[in-house]
């Protein structure tokens, strides 16, 4: 028989009922987007951090000394087993005259770590210089500038000649920390190696044979990685006392030379200390971990995110199809009559199912692999030198999305079918019986029952006649509140991170670490700056740098270990206070105090014993006697006597712990560089560094969580028209029939809205437990390796999830009422006998 008529009919369906129609597409569209645009983001900021490092050759491994790299150092690393390239250069800090920035300056590179010129050009004489491009703004092409304090260089006074950016400097906001300006450099610069005067490279980039085959951000890279650093440092180590014997020999063959230059030779090398050599993986670029914590936040938001809104959308999918069978079953009775098969009375609902799952898959995807990865990206770009995002394809993710579209829509409607093909044409022609009504639970109740209203009873008995469908709509408000809940939550989580690390728990500034053998004079201002009216107050410490590798990926992670020099008073720099309790905890006299998020990843609780490694490479044991909360970065805490026990050896502090009268960012700055200035300053480590990158992080997840919540609002949008729509569609007989019996239009309205409003609210009460628990999962996945976030859930939260779903009922509700009216009932109420 002729299939003309069928591909009409099936056309003419999506007219008949084009929100229905729109809706199932709808649905599909933000799960595919969804799902697709979140599974794909991560892959794709890991793609281009990698098309990155591999056009500028990003080196594996660096390795620095202040005393240089001499022939034996480079013999070393050179017989390092699979190295295939080794560059060796030069670097020093310095401070631009006439301002606050200090700069890294830098030899050009070579074949590794090559600089991207973003204006001009590289330096090609010893007066020329490029800086790096976030200085652009503060520097012009042509202008001359001058270098202080720059130890090892020829020249003072260079010619910006061009603006470029490294792959070694990730992070606009992180450049790392020197002895000069204000402690904490502004950027870089790269010059030619005859504008140094050093006598050996103190700078070696490395890059290996064997790591070209593997993904930079894999698992057995950073294993490799880590497990060479480790290597190569116990092999250059074996150098330690020859270097420094000769550097004492140097200046015994110098004897005869002038006193003043003796004395400020024994003065530097003093200063520099036993020699040490510091050997950086990729890891320890400065914004490198950061870039890749990035993304692993989507990743981790991708696998909770989409699973959760698909499922919805799937469920409110599979309810529409089959209640569109259901409309249509004394068309499927006519057309069995008309001796029609089976598969042809399917083709229509195939036609229609496939043509919005389809429409819905394909605008999804489109959007998912192109829209939503730029969008992220943008966020994290503003804070990275790395720039275009790289947008990947994954037939993997499509497929998926078209079978959970497919199965949701044809599926389901092929499965509500196979229930009417079983009916003969006789009994499809006539309208299904209406489900019978029974005593609810809440008609027990007798004085509770005989004080409801008519309309109330009606609306009580229809919620336990329609379970089914009052089950879908609670489920479905549940879902898209418990999304809003922990989207708004992840928001106000990390809003709360930097006012509690610095407000409750460190209250200090700045950390000043001093030189281990300053003179009188520089410890006579160093002192009086100490005592200056601009400080609030300071707490003498010692500190020491440990590393451990940690977590699922290995990645290396600082340790800072701080041994107050007296108990008294040290909250007023920094309060202890228990991740169990949350009261203030005192210094123990054996043992140590550990942050929170480094216990985690340790596994460590109270009394465990925990292993750390220092700069060159030895291992600590510490013992845990307590746990404190810490939400950004790693610390060790201990009294002075606890120090002495574990080490043997006697207590000297090395550095301060400052806090300001004025902490405004400028007044931070300007007392950090007269630390510097003082001469008896190593380094200076500013508060307001660690808050940019909270700034950086929350900046970049506060456009993916915005992205997140706007996709719950439409959904739930979607759910609940849908719903409404099926609720009033399928009850359209029984609606005419009251209003025939003389109920007003706004009676009418209520009379079923009045079901969606009581499984609206039980929608929102569901969804907040619901949000909870994916606001914790999330909480304890999300934070990268060094932070943690807060778990605190705030009211506000719970109004505004509460608000978005309220309005769209109040909005559907005048929607509905329309339609209603519009309803001609008496044709409703026509018999199709």
């Amino acid at each position: 028989m002729s299939k003309k008529m069928l591909y009409k009919d099936a056309w003419q369906s999506i007219g008949r009922s084009p929100g229905r129609f729109i809706a199932l597409v709808l649905l599909m569209l933000l799960g595919t987007f969804s799902f697709v645009g979140l599974k794909i983001t991560g892959p794709d900021m890991r793609q281009t951090g990698m098309n990155y490092f591999n056009q500028t050759h990003l080196a594996d491994m660096t390795v620095t000394s202040a005393y240089g790299l001499n022939q034996a150092d480079q013999k070393t690393i050179t017989d390092q087993a699979q190295v295939k390239t080794v560059n060796y250069g030069y670097f020093t800090d310095a401070k631009i005259k006439g301002s606050t920035n200090s700069i890294r300056v830098f030899s050009n590179s070579g074949s590794l770590s090559q600089y991207k010129v973003v204006a001009g050009r590289l330096a090609k004489t010893d007066t020329e210089i490029a800086l790096n491009n976030t200085l652009k703004g503060t520097y012009h092409l042509g202008e001359t500038i001058t270098l202080q304090d720059g130890t090892g260089l020829a020249k003072t006074k260079f010619k910006v000649v061009g603006f470029v950016k490294s792959a070694e400097f990730i992070n606009h906001n992180d450049f790392g920390q020197t002895s000069v300006g204000t402690g904490q450099l502004s950027g870089f610069g790269v010059t030619t190696k005859r504008a140094f005067s050093l006598t050996e490279y103190n700078l070696a980039r490395i890059s290996y044979r064997d790591t070209a085959k593997l993904n930079a951000y894999s698992n057995a890279y950073t294993k490799l990685m880590n497990k060479r650093q480790a290597t190569l440092l116990k092999d250059l180590n074996q150098h330690r006392a020859a270097k420094y014997q000769a550097a004492k020999a140097s200046l015994a063959n110098q004897a005869k030379a002038a006193a003043t230059q003796l004395a400020k030779q024994e003065y530097q090398l003093n200063n520099l200390g036993y020699p040490t050599y510091t050997v950086n993986t990729r890891s320890d670029f400065p914004g490198y971990e950061i870039y890749r914590s990035n993304a692993k936040r989507v990743d981790v938001l991708a696998n909770v995110f989409p699973t959760f809104l698909f499922a919805i959308a799937t469920l409110v999918a599979l309810t529409t199809m089959m209640r569109f069978v259901e409309e249509e079953r004394i068309t499927i009775g006519t057309l069995k009559a008309l001796s029609y098969s089976n598969a042809d009375v399917a083709l229509k609902f195939l036609l229609y199912s496939l043509l919005a799952s389809g429409l819905g898959v394909i605008l999804g995807a489109l959007g998912g692999f192109t829209l939503l990865p730029k969008i992220v990206f943008e966020a994290y770009a503003a804070s990275s030198t790395i720039t275009g995002v790289v947008l990947k394809f994954s037939w993997t993710y499509l497929a998926i999305a078209v079978l959970i579209a497919v199965c949701s829509t044809t599926v389901a409607a092929l499965y509500a079918l196979s229930h009417n093909f079983k009916e003969r044409p006789a009994a499809l022609l006539l309208p299904k019986p209406p489900k019978a009504g029974s005593r609810i639970l809440l008609e027990r109740v007798t004085p509770l029952w005989k004080r409801l209203s008519f309309n109330h009873k009606v609306t009580f008995r229809n919620l336990f006649r329609y379970k089914s469908r009052a089950l879908m709509t609670i489920f479905g408000i549940a879902g898209c509140v418990g999304l809003l809940v922990m989207g708004i939550g992840i928001r106000d989580s990390l809003a709360g991170i930097a006012d509690q690390q610095y407000s409750q728990i460190i209250k200090y500034d700045l950390l000043v670490a001093q030189k281990s053998a300053p003179t009188a004079s520089q410890t006579s201002q160093y002192d009086q700056l100490l005592a200056a009216s601009q400080v609030k107050n300071h707490h003498a410490i010692y500190t020491q740098q440990y590393h451990r590798a940690v977590g699922k990926d290995q990645s290396t992670q600082a340790v800072t270990m701080i041994v107050p020099n007296t108990t008294k008073n040290f909250n007023q720099s920094v309060t202890l206070l228990s991740s169990a309790t949350g009261k203030a905890m005192r210094l123990p006299k054996t043992g140590v105090i550990l942050t929170q998020k480094m216990a985690t990843l340790l596994e460590a609780k109270k009394g465990a014993t925990i292993y750390l490694k220092d700069a060159n490479g030895n291992r600590q044991s510490f013992q845990v006697k307590g746990i404190a909360q810490m939400y950004m970065g790693h610390f060790i805490f201990m009294s002075k006597t606890a120090y002495q026990k574990l080490t043997g050896q006697t207590y000297h502090p090395n550095a301060q712990l400052v806090t300001l009268r004025d902490n405004s960012s400028s007044n931070v700055k300007k007392l950090a560089s007269r630390f510097i200035q003082t001469g008896a300053v190593a380094t200076t480590s500013l508060n307001l560094n660690n808050k940019e990158l909270i700034g950086n992080i929350i900046n970049g997840l506060n456009t993916v969580i915005a992205v997140l919540i706007g996709i719950s609002t439409l959904l739930a949008i979607v759910v609940l028209y849908n719903l409404t729509n099926i609720n009033v569609s399928e009850r359209i007989r029984e609606l005419s029939t009251i209003k025939v019996l003389g109920f007003f239009d706004q009676e009418v309205t209520m009379y079923i809205y009045r079901e969606t409003i009581i499984l609206t609210i039980l929608g929102i009460f569901f969804g907040y437990f619901f949000g909870m628990w994916l606001h914790s999962f999330i909480m304890i996945n999300l934070p990268p390796d060094n932070a943690m976030f807060d778990n605190t859930m705030h009211p506000a939260n719970f109004v505004i999830s509460t608000v978005i779903p309220a309005l769209i009922t109040l909005i559907l509700a005048f929607v509905i009422h329309r339609k209603i009216k519009r309803v001609n009932m008496l044709d409703a109420l026509q018999s199709v006998d």
